[in-house]
């Protein structure tokens, strides 16, 4: 991407794996296949377990207007169930958590084995519950310890990235950021890898840092934003480390973002010693919040759903679906209003500062910013689109002329200051608040004119971007002020460092990049408005043919035989969102090939299009819940992309997917991105990603385009594979780049 050399000039021999083959590939194909139906099986429930938050609310309303409660009664029903709901499948989850595997044990296990069949139902379980709704208050502390962790006192999680809670101890009075991720598990070789994590007393877990399986902070160790401790790492207590792979910074180090004396407010007083009845009283403020998350968006399609219940009953041929862009278009309006209202009443204008966050102030502030997280999940087409900028101009935030911002995380609206033709690609993090020593810290984050950030890049609080600059993929900006005020430069890595010069595109006229005409304009507006109310139009006209379906078995089954269905129908209504995806691909776009479109083009809004159907219909119906079985490789086949045999799949980021190679028995974890396209300088570069027999990418890294995993090869989590280089056969990867890893 930036000019980096390529990976072959490291010698072959030098960092080759173990030669031994994957324990995956032993497997007999008979063996293979019954997992296979035992995951299946499992599914079934699973689709059962996550229905009940969409069935539950709507057949309490049912129910209750069928036996002749007023309205506004049974929609008061509807909501209180949802209310109930939340606790009780956390409930639930904890036991299937303990019958199901019971104390997770440190240690190696075959993957599409019977361990690996059992933890993959249990960590499927708590993906179907939105557990992040806990992060950033005591109830997720208590929920971890119930779940077999050891949590000290006055522990901050403002993360719920963790999975293997009995191997999980973390000392009092720590910090851990936001989506930060130390799950204890790792996929390679065909082996499930379990170890522990173990986090000391007064420690500090950054922002998106990740710790590998049986690595370690010590007490008052500290791993800063955007960094990796690698698997049996430990960090000496009261070291701080930054980087991926972390590195120790000396005490007069300046290579994290240096907020200034005139950013932070007059809160400075020590956070102290916060009494019992206190805590309490801001816990039972969190779970109020907590219950009011998932009533938000209840509120937000429940009118048109109601409009689509009464039409149900007057219509026998479903014309009345008819209507389900208008409902879209009333859910997308009501919920981005919602979020307003919300932020503007509870917070009002929010200034730089430091906060307790045993305070009134911290609640409202974690309460504004959760709904800000769930607009990435419920509005997300309405992210990267023309309409973004005057929802985030209500909300506070400064945007200049022709800002492009994709799915930006972590905001505070009115810290935030983008200049005019600036650029910020998907996943970036934008001034995510600093929890540390018990005080929250909020200062602006600001990206200069014609600035460009990349996918998955991180700005800490107080940092910015220089006119013309550019942040790389997977990157923080320089820490510096005076390198930071650099213009036109180009910055690359965790920690930055300074690359003297990048290729730039001029392929492209100024009309098509800059300074669309009139006529783009509107085609964009157009295609866009489509792109923004399809996934949730999808949803509705799904949500009501489920809903039907369980009104016309009433007649028929007796309740616990409904019971019983609701996997199923809710299953088929899956399929039908990933055959319409499917269908969608291949008309509006065809086989993806390598090649350059410009940002103000008609292929890029198709595509953005097909995508945001892809993340918000099929992966939030069903293509998500089938990570780590055979069967999401099945949709990407269908999509296009050329995956192997025996492929372990713990991630849905996969766009243009004909660019796209995994080979035989590949293993790619959580939350890995395989990105087959970038937008530097307004243009839409794409090309291949081939990943060969054996390879692992662990999870966060990001492969670019251009690139090529040869046999055995293996990248480590957060990890950054650049374009138009090759991993050896046979070697091991890791960091921001990625290099081969320090003997």
């Amino acid at each position: 991407m930036m000019g980096m050399s390529s990976a072959r000039s490291i010698g072959r021999g030098t960092y080759i794996h173990a030669g031994r083959a994957p324990i995956c590939r032993a497997a007999s194909l008979t063996w293979r296949y019954a997992q296979g139906l035992w995951q299946l099986g499992g599914l079934y429930f699973v689709l059962g377990f996550f229905s009940l938050q969409w069935l539950a609310p709507y057949l309490t309303y049912t129910w209750m207007f069928e036996e002749d409660y007023e309205r506004w009664e049974a929609i008061v029903g509807a909501f209180g169930v949802l209310v109930v709901l939340y606790p009780a499948m956390l409930a639930a989850s904890l036991a299937i958590k303990w019958l199901v595997i019971g104390r997770y044990r440190a240690g190696e296990y075959p993957l599409w084995g019977s361990y690996y069949i059992r933890f993959w139902f249990v960590n499927t379980i708590q993906s179907a519950i939105p557990v992040h709704y806990l992060a950033g208050t005591p109830l997720l502390n208590v929920f971890f310890r119930l779940m077999g962790a050891r949590i000290g006192r006055n522990v901050h999680l403002a993360s719920p990235n963790f999975a293997c809670y009995d191997l999980l101890d973390i000392g009092d009075d720590t910090s851990v950021g936001v989506d930060a991720t130390a799950s204890g598990y790792h996929v390679e070789d065909g082996k499930l890898i379990i170890g522990n994590i173990r986090i000391g007393k007064g420690c500090f877990l950054g922002t998106r840092a990740v710790m590998r399986e049986n690595s370690a902070l010590a007490d008052g160790a500290a791993l800063e934003d955007l960094s990796l401790l690698p698997a049996g790492q430990t960090i000496p207590a009261g070291e701080r480390w930054l980087g991926s792979p972390a590195k120790k910074l000396s005490p007069t180090d300046s290579s994290r973002p240096q907020i200034e004396d005139g950013e932070i407010g007059g809160r400075l007083e020590s956070a102290g010693i916060t009494s019992l009845p206190r805590r309490l009283w801001f816990t039972f403020l969190h779970a109020i919040g907590v219950a009011i998350f998932p009533a938000c968006i209840l509120a937000a399609i429940l009118p048109g759903v109601v409009l689509l219940n009464h039409l149900n009953y007057e219509d026998d041929y479903y014309t009345y679906l008819t209507l389900a862009p208008l409902v879209a278009f009333s859910y997308v309006i009501l919920l981005a209003l919602e979020i307003a209202a919300f932020k503007w009443l509870l917070l009002g204008r929010v200034k730089p500062g430091r906060y307790p966050i045993h305070s009134w102030f911290y609640v409202r502030k974690w309460f504004v910013d959760h709904l800000m997280e769930l607009s990435l999940d419920f509005l997300g087409p309405l992210y990267a689109s023309v309409y973004l900028e005057p929802w985030f101009k209500l909300l506070g935030a400064k945007l200049g002329k022709q800002a492009e911002i994709s799915t930006a995380g972590a905001v505070s609206p009115d810290l935030l200051d983008i200049g005019d033709e600036s650029f910020l690609a998907d996943s970036v993090t934008l001034g995510a608040a600093r929890v540390e020593g018990g005080f929250i810290t909020l200062a602006h984050c600001r990206v200069g004119k014609r600035a460009f950030v990349g996918n998955s890049a991180m700005l800490p609080p107080g940092s910015g971007v220089a006119d013309n600059a550019l942040v790389g993929c997977l990157s923080l900006p320089p820490a510096k002020a005076e390198d930071a005020a650099r213009p036109g430069a180009t910055w690359l890595g965790s920690p930055a460092m300074f690359l003297p010069s990048r290729q730039r595109s001029t392929a492209f006229s100024a009309e098509n990049t800059f300074q669309p005409t009139v006529k783009l304009r509107a085609q964009r507006a157009f295609i866009e408005f489509i792109r923004v109310l399809l996934p949730a139009s999808g949803f509705v006209v799904l949500t009501s043919l489920l809903f039907s379906g369980v009104v016309l078995l009433q007649d028929y089954l007796e309740p616990w035989e409904q019971l019983a269905t609701f996997p199923l129908l809710y299953g088929a209504c899956g399929l039908l969102a990933v055959l319409f995806l499917i269908a969608l691909k291949w008309t509006l776009i065809g086989r993806d090939r390598p090649g350059e479109r410009p940002l103000w083009s008609t292929f890029v809004w198709r595509n953005e299009l097909v995508n945001a159907v892809h993340e918000h219909l099929s992966n939030d119906w069903i293509a998500g819940i089938l990570q780590g079985t055979p069967f999401l490789c099945w949709i990407f086949r269908a999509l296009g992309a050329r995956i192997g045999r025996r492929v372990y799949l713990e991630t849905t980021d996969i766009t243009e997917h004909d660019l796209v190679r995994l080979g035989d028995d590949v293993c790619v974890n959580a939350d890995a991105t395989l990105q087959t396209h970038l937008f530097e300088d307004r243009v839409m570069k794409m090309s291949t990603v081939d990943v060969g027999d054996r390879c692992t990418i662990g999870a966060l890294a990001l492969v670019l385009y251009d690139t090529r995993m040869e046999a055995d090869s293996n990248l480590n989590s957060l990890s950054l594979l650049m374009k138009g280089e090759t991993l050896p056969a046979g070697t091991r990867w890791e960091g921001i780049p990625a290099r081969p890893p320090a003997v």
